[in-house]
């Protein structure tokens, strides 16, 4: 691992990419499209699992936002992994992460969407410094898979293989 890799820069802050988790379904965990001499790709929805477990909650109130935040984090580190693993393994492809969803599972009177996606940003950030930051959209959603806190979908241009 190269040490100024965006997997290093993660590793310094204490988070490692985990494992690609198995598709829940009939999907692929990412879609490349060539353009040139990059590649548009789509990260499936990930979900903030843990081994294979999903870290269960809604975002009700303020008190959440520790919470949902650290599932935020958990997130991205598992859409990050599927975007690693569409560049052959190596994330120093990424040209830019251009578009960053979060579907955010919360009551109807939470209105904080945006604080639980920022911690997903930060994220991104400590792996891509030098990037701008992407287009984002924080929604609130009735229900997710496994009752999880956040579901994350990214997309990235990466230099061709």
């Amino acid at each position: 691992m190269n040490a100024q890799s965006p997997e290093a820069r993660l590793a310094q802050a204490g988070m490692v990419l985990p494992d690609v988790s198995k598709p829940q379904g009939h999907y692929a965990p990412s879609c490349a499209m060539p353009i040139g001499a990059l590649q548009a790709v789509s990260i499936s929805g990930q979900v903030c699992r843990r081994e294979g477990v999903a870290m269960a909650g809604q975002c009700r109130d303020e008190a959440d936002l520790p919470a949902a935040r650290e599932a935020a984090e958990i997130s991205m580190l598992n859409a990050l992994a599927a975007l690693r693993q569409a560049c052959t393994g190596d994330l120093s492809r990424v040209r830019q992460v251009v578009r960053l969803r979060g579907f955010i599972r919360a009551a109807p009177e939470f209105t904080r969407h945006a604080a639980v996606l920022d911690a997903a940003s930060a994220v991104l950030r400590m792996a891509f410094p030098e990037q701008p930051l992407p287009a984002r959209s924080a929604v609130g959603v009735a229900s997710l898979p496994d009752c999880a806190w956040i579901e994350i979908e990214i997309d990235a241009l990466v230099t061709a293989a």
